[in-house]
């Protein structure tokens, strides 16, 4: 495994129907149940367990509402993984969602996968 191997992105200030239908329309692709194929990634959507049921803490990302996860299915797909995320991060903002990225290549992703975005907004 590398370190592009897998990532997960949690996600608030959105529904996992409205990611799924705001990825299928960036990726034009399908998602059959709640996986998309793009190229040779897999992209999950689903709700998080990790969910807290009292509603969203602006900070406590790990507890956000959505999680997305994102897997490489072959070695190119790993080749492709730091690209597929950053447009996935960068979509969810424009929609103005809240995203932040957690995997081994996070230096890679813009906004250091979205914690400094947090923080910006935490520093507001």
């Amino acid at each position: 495994m590398s370190r592009y191997s897998y990532c997960k992105i949690l996600v608030a200030n959105i529904t996992v129907d409205e990611t799924q239908r705001l990825l299928s329309s960036l990726c034009g692709g399908a998602f059959e149940r709640r996986t998309l194929t793009v190229g040779e990634m897999e992209i999950e959507v689903r709700r998080n367990p990790d969910a807290q049921a009292d509603g969203v803490q602006p900070d406590d990302f790990v507890r956000w509402p959505v999680q997305i996860e994102t897997e490489p299915m072959t070695p190119h797909g790993e080749t492709t993984a730091v690209k597929t995320v950053s447009r996935i991060l960068e979509a969810l903002w424009d929609a103005q969602a809240q995203a932040v990225a957690a995997c081994d290549f996070e230096d890679e992703l813009p906004w250091m996968g979205g914690i400094q975005r947090l923080r910006q907004s935490d520093d507001s």
